[in-house]
């Protein structure tokens, strides 16, 4: 059964062209549409239930998405963003992804499958794990297109979920896309609904009408980069929605009664905003802090050759007094005045907000400060000063990223099966994160090379580790052949 394929597009509501939504003045975009939608999929079987978006919610995905975007909700003319979302983000991801290793085995296929992970999916893992963290998760959704897979990645905007089990997986709901057809917005929905026969999907597309309602439905056809897609298809035989889910592990505080996940900085968003502000008036009073002179109006000489008009001293704010009088008035026409900056009180007051920034994100104390760190010996060291930091990326990998790659990888599986895109053969699916960024890769070699040696620990796991490959990879690949035993002749 052929499987639609879907054409890769830019997140679309936080106010950008493309879509033609609200943004920042109309936050509650994001659960006004899924409203919309949600009742046009009545043949979907086992329809779509309650949208699993609350309004809360939905405003603080489209908040949080905002200020990512540099355009955050606190902003006020003339303050300057820090770009502090982008920033712990970026961070964040960095670590997260700096030395994952995704396998899918040693067979034809498996190798088929990471060639192509590493081609199309991982150049662009990084930029999808940081959007996760600004929105709380993101579906990485592959699709065939001629020969090879390639990978939308669909923000959390963009995402509608209407049932989720208790493992937190969600088994059905749609997605949004948004094109231009002659000069007129249109929106496509993309619903999946699991089912225990196979995986149901559907598209349709629908006018997108002026005051954000949208209008009647259009052919697939009728817009160029969806004319390929299938409008309805049942893919039997699989156990979860092709795509891989990547979210954030924290707890949610936004909106107790929610399975979905909330932003790496769900919980700094004041202290983000704060920033923003103490940032702002401390640029507002370096500008403003140049050198002054203070002249007295006896002083001036019209400049002949300027048509009257006094000398101007570029380098300074020039400041007419009046009459000056007393001391100053005495044969001293000219003073200077050069307001001292309070840039020592400024930065106490950005490190105070930084330090708590490192609180509510998970990581350590001084991870975001001015004062630049003292360069360390061991990567021992580093476990121990950066714990916050390694224990939150740790849990990002472990229980935010790894099935959900894991995920992908099955995804790649059935897309390679359906099409006919890659020989047959076992598919043994691995997901790996390195941890030399915090720990001494020597001394933790040395110490499974010791459980190997005592008998405890499989050579395949230690050489399977190292390489960051799976076990069959490692015996198959990596490990040589097993030498004979010698025997001896019995006597």
């Amino acid at each position: 059964t052929r499987t639609p394929k879907t054409t890769t597009s830019t997140q679309c509501a936080t106010g950008c062209s493309r879509c033609g939504s609200k943004g920042a003045n109309n936050v509650d975009f994001l659960y006004w549409m899924g409203k919309a939608v949600k009742g046009m999929f009545q043949s979907v079987p086992a329809a779509p239930g309650e949208l699993q978006i609350s309004e809360k919610m939905a405003n603080a995905i489209t908040g949080w998405l905002l200020a990512f975007y540099q355009r955050p909700a606190w902003l006020e003319a003339g303050y300057r963003v820090t770009n502090t979302p982008i920033n712990v983000t970026d961070y964040m991801s960095t670590l997260a992804c700096n030395e994952i290793a995704m396998s899918a085995g040693a067979s034809a296929r498996g190798t088929w499958i990471n060639d192509q992970l590493t081609r199309f999916l991982l150049p662009q893992l990084k930029n999808a794990v940081q959007l996760a963290g600004a929105g709380g998760r993101v579906v990485v959704k592959p699709y065939p297109s001629g020969r090879n897979i390639y990978c939308e990645i669909i923000p959390a905007d963009r995402i509608y979920p209407t049932r989720i089990n208790g493992a937190g997986v969600t088994e059905a709901g749609f997605f949004t896309d948004f094109a231009a057809l002659r000069g007129r917005k249109v929106v496509r929905v993309e619903a999946w609904d699991l089912q225990p026969y196979g995986l149901y999907l559907q598209n349709r597309a629908y006018w997108y009408n002026a005051g954000d309602t949208l209008g009647g439905e259009l052919a697939l056809t009728d817009v160029p980069e969806w004319a390929g897609l299938e409008p309805e298809v049942v893919i039997r035989g699989v156990d979860r929605p092709l795509f891989g889910e990547l979210r954030m592990p924290m707890a949610n505080t936004v909106d107790e009664t929610s399975k979905l996940p909330v932003s790496l900085y769900a919980r700094a968003v004041d202290t983000m905003a704060e920033l923003d502000r103490i940032y702002s008036e401390f640029l507002w009073e370096i500008h403003t802090g140049k050198r002054k002179r203070i002249v007295d109006r006896t002083a001036f000489q019209p400049d002949k050759s300027g048509g009257g008009v006094p000398f101007k001293d570029q380098t300074t704010d020039l400041y007419l007094s009046m009459d000056l009088t007393g001391d100053m008035g005495q044969g001293d026409p000219f003073r200077d005045y050069t307001p001292a900056l309070r840039v020592e009180e400024y930065q106490k007051a950005i490190d105070i907000q930084c330090r708590l920034l490192e609180r509510q994100t998970g990581f350590s104390p001084g991870t975001f400060s001015f004062d630049l760190k003292s360069g360390r010996m061991t990567a021992t060291q580093v476990v121990s000063d950066d714990k916050e930091t390694y224990n939150t990326t740790k849990a990002i990998q472990e229980n935010g990223l790894r099935q959900g790659l894991l995920d992908l990888m099955y995804a790649y599986d059935i897309y390679a099966t359906l099409y006919g895109l890659a020989p047959a053969g076992a598919f043994d699916p691995s997901v790996s994160f390195g941890d030399s960024i915090f720990e001494d890769t020597g001394v933790e070699f040395a110490r499974r090379k010791g459980l190997v040696d005592s008998g405890y620990l499989r050579p395949e796991l230690l050489v399977g580790w190292y390489f960051g490959v799976s076990e069959q990879e490692a015996r198959e690949k990596y490990m040589p052949e097993p030498r004979p035993m010698l025997r001896f002749p019995e006597e």
